[in-house]
């Protein structure tokens, strides 16, 4: 959520893009501030999709998965290119 009580989640965005250890973990933007106004700048900031307070459960679900799944193809991706270990099941 963009509106943390104890922060700006955006905030959260780009300290998480920052890091090595954790950049690669996808992230979902649920918020109910304007999408209009920061559904570009939280994918500028890394998330992978934006999702506009209330969400109905079945699109939430549709959306996790795929990013999942983008995040599946990335990894096979990666490990084919030689760059990191090859993915396991737990991944």
């Amino acid at each position: 959520d963009l509106g943390l009580p104890a922060g700006d989640g955006f905030y959260v965005l780009e300290k998480l893009r920052a890091s090595d250890d954790l950049c690669l973990i996808p992230v979902i933007v649920v918020s109910g501030r304007s999408r209009f106004a920061n559904r570009e700048r939280a994918l500028k900031f890394g998330a992978k999709a934006f999702l506009q307070k209330p969400v109905d459960n079945a699109l939430m679900l549709a959306v996790i998965q795929q990013v999942v799944e983008q995040k599946e193809q990335t990894a096979k991706l990666i490990y084919n290119l030689g760059r990191v270990d090859p993915p396991t099941e737990e991944s």
